[in-house]
């Protein structure tokens, strides 16, 4: 077993600063790292499957709570227009998705009293999450949705 004596000293090294003592790096502004930052998001948003995966992840996160979906629906709306065609179908598979909801909820309210809108109430949910997800994957494999204004998974 070798000695703890005989071991060397860690270099501490301050932050800025690379090992072995180098002159410290140059920090930039914040002005500098905002249009760095600008910079990077415009790159982001010239990619045309930027806005989709944006819309269904807001529509994934209103599943806890519904105000991005309200937010996916108009980025789906606005961004529907500038599309090439097999990601048009995403958006509207997306604008239907919540329209479709909507409806299906207020069947479901309406239907509550005669147990058939506690039934329908309990598998929105399960409808939502296989839309979105199936969505996705259709967006991440560059497909089009088959059929957008189906009531049911395309």
């Amino acid at each position: 077993m070798s000695d703890a004596k005989s071991l060397p000293e860690p270099e501490i090294i301050p932050p800025g600063e690379s090992s072995k003592g180098s002159q410290a790096r140059s920090q930039k502004t914040s002005s500098e790292n905002f249009d760095d930052f600008a910079e990077d998001i415009g790159k982001l948003a010239k990619n045309p499957m930027t806005m989709p995966r944006v819309t269904y992840a807001l529509y994934a996160v209103a599943l806890v709570t519904g105000i991005p979906m309200l937010i996916g629906l108009i980025v789906a709306y606005v961004a529907r227009s500038e599309a090439p065609a097999w990601l048009q179908s995403h958006y509207n598979f997306l604008i239907r998705t919540f329209w479709y909801g909507l409806v299906l909820i207020a069947i479901g309210i309406l239907t509550w009293i005669f147990a058939v809108g506690m039934f329908l109430l309990w598998l929105l949910p399960v409808w939502y999450v296989v839309r979105i997800v199936r969505g996705w994957m259709l967006l991440e494999n560059q497909k089009p949705v088959p059929n957008p204004e189906s009531w049911l998974f395309s």
